[in-house]
């Protein structure tokens, strides 16, 4: 798994200030939020999705 990560994480960089970039690194913290019982990282992603997706939040 690291060598994927070694892979793709300077192409993601470069590419970092994109929507769809943005809109990927939401929705995996979204699956991890899910994945969990508290609501703190809720709150973070919400958080994340409000700088990182001004004009998609609800």
């Amino acid at each position: 798994m690291s060598k994927l990560v070694e892979l793709f994480k300077p192409i993601l960089m470069w590419l970092r200030e994109s929507a769809e970039v943005k809109r990927l690194v939401v929705e995996l913290l979204e699956r991890y939020a899910a994945s969990t019982d508290n609501d703190i990282d809720d709150l973070v992603v919400a958080t994340v999705r409000k700088a990182l997706l001004p004009s998609e939040v609800q």
